[in-house]
């Protein structure tokens, strides 16, 4: 059994973010990846696995996923991207055209956009439309099918089991509005709900292996002390 250690959502997402930045990704993918990582370890959709799969399939050269077609599916490549990163540049560009489903391939644990799709619902719609429910589909660390149900407020309904395959194991799936889900459940809304009210008292449970691994790659976001450094804003001060 992995060592664990016990660490609060903010070290989560601090400990994600400085990795990330050492990786050489943008501001905007720092902050999300911090922020998705905690928030999915938070609900009980990620585990120290997950997150430790989607740091090793960041790839700093990619820059977004690439539009492959706007058919009854907007379909998107992320190139080997895991969903730690840039996934919501293709959900965020669909969905804002009315797309009313949209597959992301070439991708990985699919289940971390999913505070992105919750804060997105839980925020008043820029054009003033009738929010609505989502349904996001993915593959477990495990291997199988998942799929979180949000209501339209962003609030989960629960965590199912597909009753057939509907991704890939490379893929992730958003369908909107979605008025049911052909699945078993697994856990209700209330128990998600219950795992993060619990996470933000005693905090989370991590595998130490991974903590020491957000911390080395995190030490390569540092930048050593020159009169360059300073001048940029680096360094002491």
């Amino acid at each position: 059994m992995a060592d664990l250690l016990q660490i609060s959502a903010n070290e989560m997402k601090f400990l994600v973010k400085r990795s990330v930045e050492g990786l050489g990704f943008t501001p905007g993918d720092q902050l999300g990846a911090g922020a998705r990582a905690a928030a999915c370890y938070q609900y009980g959709l990620a585990n120290s696995a997950v997150i430790d799969a989607a740091l090793s399939n960041l790839q700093a050269a990619v820059t977004g996923p690439v539009l492959i077609d706007k058919g009854d599916e907007w379909l998107f490549d992320a190139q080997g991207q895991s969903a730690l990163v840039q996934a919501e540049l293709a959900l965020g560009a669909a969905l804002s055209h009315g797309a009313s489903a949209v597959r992301v391939r070439n991708t990985s644990q699919g289940m971390l956009v999913a505070p992105v799709l919750m804060a997105w619902l839980s925020k008043p719609m820029a054009q003033g439309a009738v929010q609505q429910s989502m349904a996001l589909y993915f593959v477990s660390q495990k291997g199988d099918q998942r799929c979180l149900w949000l209501a339209a407020n962003g609030m989960p309904l629960g965590l199912y089991q597909p009753k057939s395959e509907v991704v890939a194991s490379n893929e992730l799936l958003v369908r909107v509005a979605e008025e049911d889900v052909d699945a078993h459940l697994i856990t209700d809304g209330a128990d998600l709900l219950g795992w993060r009210e619990r996470s933000l008292d005693q905090g989370l449970l991590v595998d130490l292996n991974l903590v020491t691994r957000l911390k080395t790659m995190m030490m390569d976001s540092f930048v050593p002390e020159s009169e360059e450094s300073r001048n940029s804003g680096a360094g002491p001060s």
